[in-house]
């Protein structure tokens, strides 16, 4: 059996600082500090199913502008992302307030169960590393997580690896714990850069938790680090056949093997 390398996943990882960016063709410096795509929709909370006054963690959340605009249009939201000189830009630059500002590997967080409504990302990095645990959180939350894509139909190789990564994250989970997951398309109107402010088409990814899910999320969330430097397990074997469904979203250089050896009947 697979499982994510929760010693591996955890390693540092690189912390980006204000002007710096990375897509698919490699590091360069930004002209403009602010994410790829700025919803400008007063009904954005309306079309990722969020409702008023719901907390929401915002992870990887970068110069803080999809953040930024949940929190206008009535969500509450903590602002999170790796790096500490970009959490600081955020505090201190940024005209809207968030409830908390966390730096923090998104693998880590929520801490615990039903402190937030929803784990909500635009387009994080590391989706074949750690994005899979992070989501494996959101199941610990009241109703779940969501991921967005900015569909580029001019450009599609500009959506990299997420295109694959994204429904496959949210497509295991749900086979993993039994619960719901919804992918669809939705039009928000948005800045793009170099673009005018129009209507521009998503990728929504969801999933939806519930009692059961949640209960098996924070099981395996323990038992994964419990077993960090292990690799024979004597039980827990449900929680290794749902973290092998789960590797399934993960890069192999981040998984490992597991052998599971029955208890002796005595």
């Amino acid at each position: 059996m697979k499982i994510p390398n929760l010693k591996k996943i955890l390693k540092p990882s690189w912390a980006h600082n204000p002007g710096e960016a990375v897509n698919h063709e490699g590091w360069h410096k930004q002209d403009i500090w602010r994410q790829g795509t700025i919803p400008r929709d007063r009904k954005i909370l309306e079309k990722l199913g969020i409702k008023k006054n719901e907390k929401v963690l915002v992870i990887a959340g970068y110069y803080g502008d999809w953040a930024s605009a949940l929190k206008k249009n009535g969500a509450r939201v903590d602002f999170s992302d790796v790096s500490k000189s970009i959490v600081n830009y955020v505090k201190n630059k940024v005209k809207i307030k968030f409830w908390e500002y966390i730096c923090s590997g998104y693998e880590l967080i929520p801490k615990k169960s039903k402190e937030y409504d929803w784990t909500f990302t635009y387009e994080a990095c590391g989706g074949g590393q750690g994005l899979s645990i992070a989501y494996l959180r959101s199941l610990l939350n009241n109703r779940g997580g969501i991921l967005v894509l900015f569909y580029n139909k001019e450009n599609p190789k500009s959506m990299g690896g997420k295109l694959k990564r994204y429904p496959k994250i949210v497509k295991n989970l749900a086979k993993a714990y039994g619960c719901k997951y919804i992918i669809e398309k939705k039009k928000i109107i948005s800045d793009r850069k170099n673009q005018p402010i129009k209507l521009q088409e998503f990728y929504i990814y969801k999933i939806i938790t519930n009692n059961s899910a949640r209960k098996k999320a924070e099981f395996d969330i323990k038992f994964l680090n419990e077993i960090k430097n292990k690799i024979i397990v004597k039980n827990n074997k449900d929680s290794i056949k749902r973290l092998n469904i789960l590797s399934n979203a993960v890069d192999n250089e981040f998984i490992k093997g597991i052998k599971f050896i029955k208890p002796k009947l005595k």
